[in-house]
């Protein structure tokens, strides 16, 4: 018979011992996770809650060995020999170990963040050139249960036309009993599908209403914040879409937000906040690499502003039928100081001054741009190779100059663009294709982002533990002293949001409730 303790069975050199370490080394109260009081202060002769360093182990783990339900993660609890010696044999239930997860996404952020600090000050941080892109995690939501108007007005106008079919067969069936005077079962059936389209006219009339009173194009019913998305071509799914900026010197990950919209609104907001996790200022000038999905003006201009140089794929401009290449309007020359073009045949484009404004699909301006045209087109002998008015016209974005630096940048450095690629799809690579990752457990934006700040979080624990080694990350994690002032003053900003939108739902949902008394009201009188 042989004897040996849990101690003994664990390798020196065991990854647990590097996550033991890193949450000992935490101060779970400055990160803002929920600390509650023990059983035993609420109900005496209770059992002590569950440490929540134990259960941050617990999930460190978990995500890191491709264990992400809280029921499994309860089973390996009492199975699992490097789960018993790193949560010190306790086996917490697995509604508890879902529960910490659920409550603590603002905590995962900023340990998310406060390990990039880590990095940054271990030199693994190039802090020179990033890498953004984005890509799709399944939400819990089917596509069954997401709507749009078109989707509505679909199943509002079939349930109309049963209902219209029914309806008249009943009225034969009430012709044909008065002639005989038997009952009749097929009348009954009608009736209760009849009943069941009334049911699913509330359902879809509750759903139009709930369509009317956001902004939104459309709705999900299982998990309201996840929204369809497309994935590749025309393949839609109900997903979520998460940003990632990756440092190009070790393809570690510096900034990660779930979003559920599209990339064209998320470039400036990625690139600005990863700068901000790696401690640069406004003043730090970095280079930011993203694939023509990116390719917005506004955006664009936002960056550089913030000393972010910009090199995003563009499109080359659409063939016109009645256009020859050469007489596209890239290629007329802008004359800066005289705001006018120049056109191939040597005529000069002048504007008006006026701005004009472009409508993007929700009906806010998406940018102003003014116009430009000449007179010297009735004349030229080029004419017909240009246009087929009298007067050519070119239209000039706000935001040109700006997307000008850009291409200019692409058409220079080629393969310094080409690295994007190689930079952003290692993290995605191995979380998605290695792990599996390809889907939340989580409901809502803000959970989502906890789950996904986790997932982050764990590869560049593994990445870092692959560039260093065990003994060179276990000493720098003991010797690291973490600063929490860094992420105070992010946490405050956000949390201040959070409070904004909670009470714009609070004066949502009252005036809700408002209309619904009144027309309870109404119809009782």
């Amino acid at each position: 018979m042989q004897f040996s303790s849990l101690d003994n069975m664990i390798a020196a050199d065991n990854t647990v011992r590097i996550l033991d370490a890193f949450v000992e080394k935490l101060d779970i109260k400055q990160l803002g996770m929920m600390v509650h009081s023990t059983k035993q202060q609420i109900h005496p002769g209770g059992a002590p809650r569950y440490d929540d360093k134990l259960l941050l182990k617990l999930y460190l783990y978990g995500y890191l060995n491709k264990i992400r339900s809280s029921r499994k993660l309860e089973q390996e609890c009492s199975r699992n020999a490097e789960l018993r010696w790193l949560i010190q044999e306790q086996v917490p239930n697995y509604h508890t170990i879902a529960d910490f997860r659920k409550n603590n996404s603002d905590a995962l952020k900023s340990l998310f963040r406060l390990y990039v600090q880590f990095l940054d000050e271990l030199n693994l941080l190039g802090k020179q050139t990033l890498a953004i892109d984005g890509s799709k995690f399944r939400a819990v939501n089917s596509s069954k249960n997401n709507y749009n108007q078109r989707k509505i007005s679909k199943h509002q106008a079939m349930i109309a036309d049963k209902a219209g079919k029914y309806l008249k067969e009943l009225d034969e069936h009430d012709n044909d009993d008065a002639d005989d005077g038997g009952p009749s079962y097929r009348k009954e059936e009608v009736e209760a599908a009849l009943q069941r389209l009334v049911e699913r006219k509330i359902k879809y009339d509750e759903l139009q209403q709930q369509l009317d009173n956001t902004e939104e194009k459309q709705i999900s019913a299982t998990d309201r914040d996840s929204r369809a998305i497309i994935i590749n071509k025309n393949i839609v799914e109900v997903s979520y879409n998460t940003q990632t900026a990756v440092d190009a010197k070790h393809n570690l990950l510096v900034h990660t937000e779930a979003t559920n919209t599209n990339d064209g609104k998320a470039l400036y907001r990625a690139a600005v906040q990863a700068k901000e996790n790696m401690g640069l200022g406004k003043q730090d000038p970095i280079d930011a690499l993203l694939d023509k999905g990116y390719h917005t003006g506004g955006q664009l201009q936002l960056s550089h502003d913030d000393n972010i140089e910009t090199y995003v794929a563009f499109k080359e401009q659409s063939s016109v039928k009645h256009l020859e290449k050469e007489f596209l309007s890239t290629r007329f020359i802008y004359n800066k100081q005289q705001d006018s073009y120049t056109c191939p045949a040597g005529e000069t484009l002048t504007s008006l001054g006026t701005w004009h404004y472009k409508k993007g699909d929700a009906g806010e301006t998406s940018y102003r741009f003014k116009t430009y045209r000449t007179d010297g087109c009735k004349s030229c002998s080029l004419k017909k190779h240009c246009t087929k008015l009298n007067k050519r016209i070119i239209h000039r974005s706000e935001y040109q100059d700006a997307v000008d630096r850009n291409n200019k940048n692409i058409r220079k450095n080629p393969d310094y663009y080409k690295r994007r690629q190689s930079i952003c799809e290692h993290p995605f690579g191995t979380i998605k294709r290695q792990w599996g990752y390809t889907y939340t457990l989580m409901k809502g934006l803000k959970k989502v982002n906890g789950e996904m700040n986790l997932i982050m979080l764990v590869y560049n624990m593994k990445r870092t533990l692959s560039i260093l080694g065990f003994e060179k990350m276990l000493a720098a994690i003991l010797n690291w002293q973490p600063d929490y002032k860094r992420i105070t003053g992010v946490l405050k900003n956000r949390f201040m949001k959070v409070i904004y939108r909670q009470n714009e739902r609070f004066i949502f949902l009252t005036a809700n409730r408002m209309i619904f008394f009144a027309c309870r009201n109404n119809s009782s009188q």
